[in-house]
Formats: structure tokens, C-alpha cells, sequence
């Protein structure tokens, strides 16, 4: 009588024993369950938390959002997983597929999968406040793992992070690449080094450079600056007023407007006074300088579009 009372006692906390044992020895820490399966996990007496999945994986369904949603799911499970036994074993991760359950589809009314459901503890220490079912919205949050991860550590005796396996193949192919870069370097080191130390490579790299950062092109990539914008009457504008706005299209005009303007600054500098008439010198010089005045006037006329109270122009 004594063992037949003291087996009663103890059979909750068997089935608990055994659910951590399923959830142990299964892939990926999910259980896959049946309908008899499911309304044992789902008790009314259950002294644990599941998450279940109802889905429909086999080819002839057609499901790709059940087959996109499957490891999305799974990772989040496998990150529980890595918990302590002790608090692993109070939240169980499950999965039920349609062909192993029709009428728990039917008794839930479900039309589509997947759909998650969390079944929190209904007795003992842990029982919620409220023990029904909760849905998790899929149509509203979508497929991805941070939105589930979210919500199902929300539900668990104990927060937990996302554990993302490190694929070993950068590591490998990393050494393997840099070593071959380097034995192509040497190789090719006749060539390369008068080209690494030249003035004139380093000096147009450099005045790209700041040609590049000057004219806005960081300012756009923070901000995600359009290229173009509607102006008045549904026309194309690209130039946008005031000293805190910028268009993709107008960073691309300043920039080759600067580029120019060096330019003629490097010719004016370097190959006039290399000339060897001076004839050839003297008009080379009227040419870029005028063209040095002129598009040093349009940038000026650039910026009063900006800034209509600038009072400066030069032509």
C-alpha cells in the first residue's frame, strides 16, 4: 500500500523526468510529438513551460514558410538547450506536424502553419497566473530569430542569448588567402614596389581621396541621403536648401567640380611651368586660369542655391 501511495506521489515528477530525457536525446533539443503525444505534454497538470510549433514539413504540403521557419525555431531551441540541466529541464521545446496530428489542428481551429504556441506551467511552484495558451504572431513579427528569440525568453524560467556556431572556414581560409597575397607580393615585388613608392600614385590617392570625403559622400552614406527629390511643380530637384541638407545627385556635382578645380591647380602648378615656350606657357596660363575662374564661380553659385542670403559671386 505504502509503494502503490509513494508511485502515485512521484508520477508527475516521472513524466517531468521523462520530457527532459526527450528533450535531451532529441535533434536540436526539439520534441516531436503526436496528437496523444501533444496532450500529454499540454496537461492540465503540468508542472513545466513548452513551446510548441504546429507545422507541416513533409513535401506534399507545400509549406515554404514552415521550411524557412524550421531552422529559425530550431536555433532558438538549441540556444535553450545550452542552459543548466536544472533550468533546461523546466521548458520544453516541441513540434507537431500536421501529418502526425490532424485532429490537433482541427480541435485548435488552425488553417495555416506554422503557428507557435507557449503552454506555461499549470501547477506546481511555477504555475502562471493565467495557464491558456499563448500565440505567437507570426503574420506580425515574421520568420527571422531575433523577433521568436525575443518573445520566447520572455517565457522562460531564465533569459537567454542566441548561441550562433562559429563556421571554421573563415579561419582557415583566412591564414591561406593572406598567405598567398604575400607570396604574390614577392613575386611580383619588381613591380609592385616602384609603384607602392611613387609620388605621383600616393599624390592622386590622396587627392581622390579628399576630393571623395569633402564633397559629402560620408554626410550621404550616414544620413541615407535620396539622390534626387520631387521640387516645385513635380519637378526634379538636386539641390536641397539649407546647410543641414544634401542630395545624392549634388554631393556627385560638388565632387567633380573639386576634382576639376584640382585640377587645373596641378596643371597651373606642374606642366605649365614645364613648358618649355613661353608662348605655349602664357596661353596654357589664360586657359586655365579661366577655366579655374569659371567653374570656381559656378561652385559659388552652387552654394547661393543652397543658401539664397549669400551675398558673394565672382562672375
Amino acid at each position: 500500500m505504502r509503494r502503490t501511495l509513494l508511485s502515485l506521489l512521484l508520477l508527475p515528477l516521472s513524466l517531468a523526468t521523462d520530457w527532459a530525457a526527450a528533450s535531451a536525446s532529441a535533434r536540436d533539443g526539439v520534441v516531436s510529438l503526436t496528437a496523444e503525444t501533444f496532450d500529454e505534454l499540454t496537461s492540465p497538470d503540468r508542472e513545466w513551460g513548452a513551446t510548441i510549433v504546429l507545422t507541416a514539413l513533409p513535401a506534399g504540403y507545400k509549406c515554404a514558410p514552415c521550411h524557412d521557419f524550421d531552422p529559425v525555431y530550431r536555433a532558438v531551441a538549441r540556444s535553450w538547450r545550452r542552459k543548466p540541466a536544472s533550468v533546461r529541464d523546466q521548458h520544453v521545446f516541441a513540434e507537431l506536424d500536421f501529418a502526425n496530428g490532424q485532429e490537433v489542428f482541427q480541435r485548435l481551429g488552425l488553417t495555416s502553419a506554422p503557428t507557435v504556441f507557449y503552454y506555461p506551467p499549470a501547477a506546481g511552484e511555477r504555475k502562471a497566473a493565467k495557464t491558456g495558451a499563448v500565440n505567437f504572431d507570426l503574420n506580425r513579427a515574421g520568420l527571422g530569430v531575433p523577433p521568436l528569440h525575443a518573445w520566447v525568453k520572455s517565457t522562460t524560467p531564465e533569459p537567454f542569448d542566441m548561441y550562433m556556431p562559429k563556421s571554421p572556414v573563415p579561419f582557415i581560409l583566412a591564414p591561406l588567402l593572406l598567405a598567398m597575397a604575400l607570396y604574390a607580393g614577392y613575386t611580383a615585388r619588381a613591380v609592385l614596389l616602384p609603384v607602392l613608392t611613387s609620388r605621383i600614385v600616393w599624390g592622386v590617392a590622396t587627392t581622390l581621396l579628399c576630393i571623395l570625403f569633402t564633397s559629402g559622400y560620408m554626410w550621404n552614406k550616414i544620413k541615407n541621403a535620396p539622390y534626387v527629390q520631387a521640387g516645385p511643380g513635380g519637378r526634379v530637384s538636386w539641390v536641397a536648401g539649407g546647410y543641414q541638407n544634401q542630395l545624392g545627385l549634388e554631393s556627385q556635382v560638388v565632387g567633380a567640380l573639386y576634382g576639376v578645380l584640382a585640377l587645373t591647380v596641378v596643371v597651373l602648378s606642374v606642366f605649365i611651368p614645364a613648358q618649355s615656350s613661353p608662348a605655349k606657357q602664357r596661353v596654357g596660363t589664360y586657359l586655365w586660369l579661366a577655366l579655374l575662374i569659371v567653374l570656381f564661380s559656378l561652385l559659388i553659385r552652387l552654394f547661393k542655391l543652397k543658401n539664397g542670403g549669400y551675398p558673394f559671386g565672382l562672375l
